[in-house]
């Protein structure tokens, strides 16, 4: 077995067994090769042989990531009423992130206890045409190892499925209201323009809530399917 091999198939061990989890951030190029005393093209012809294996996500100018196990098509295809039209690779602006307690309303939503403490995580998805802004809200039960560093390369349905829980069900709603001044100024339009605002509710196979997710749009295409 060739060295680069060797590093490849420890760091394989690793993601097995859990040390690094699904949408994990790994450490960088230059880190594993002061980790394993190799030369940098080692390294990156573990990465590669990794990458090429779909076991690792790697994301220029931001890091390596384990890859997900789920893709957001298989997700959508199984499941869930709106599906985009297009997918695109979208800058991600993380706008806020902290810990809350969930209160008496998301407390009911996610049955989980009012004082318990949730991630509110809100960032913008910028495309060349377009801006969508995504609210996600993960109870910290579920999700205890969760990095932030996940979002930049994780879709939204492959972040949800990377905690505890796996995602088994999808409800999705869709309305349509207006623009307040933050969402205007953030979604390039002016107050009281109409959006799209989707609602997603993530369940496991019991039906145990998993994850809140809101986004809103202004013109991003959708394709609604009640088939």
């Amino acid at each position: 077995m060739k060295l680069f091999e060797k590093v490849a198939s420890h760091l394989m061990d690793e993601i097995n067994t859990g040390h690094y989890r699904v949408g994990s951030e790994l450490p960088p190029e230059g880190q594993l090769q002061k980790d394993y005393a190799v030369s940098r093209t080692t390294v990156r012809k573990a990465i590669d042989l990794l990458v090429d294996k779909n076991m690792v996500v790697r994301k220029k100018g931001v890091g390596l990531f384990v890859a997900p196990t789920l893709s957001t098509q298989n997700i959508l295809e199984m499941t869930g009423i709106i599906k985009p039209h297009i997918y695109q690779n979208h800058k991600k602006i993380i706008k806020d992130t902290y810990l809350r307690q969930a209160g008496s309303y998301y407390s009911q939503l996610l049955k989980i206890k009012p004082s318990e403490l949730i991630y509110y995580i809100s960032f913008l998805e910028v495309a060349k045409n377009s801006v969508v802004k995504e609210i996600f809200l993960l109870p910290l039960n579920n999700f205890p190892d969760f990095q932030i560093s996940i979002i930049k390369v994780l879709s939204a349905l492959e972040i949800t499925n990377s905690g505890k829980k796996k995602v088994d069900i999808l409800e999705q709603d869709l309305q349509l209201i207006v623009a307040n001044a933050e969402l205007a100024k953030q979604l390039r339009c002016k107050i009281n323009d109409p959006l799209f605002k989707i609602s997603n509710h993530y369940f496991d196979i019991n039906r145990e809530p998993i994850a809140i997710e809101y986004k809103f749009a202004s013109n991003t295409k959708y394709v609604v399917d009640f088939t």
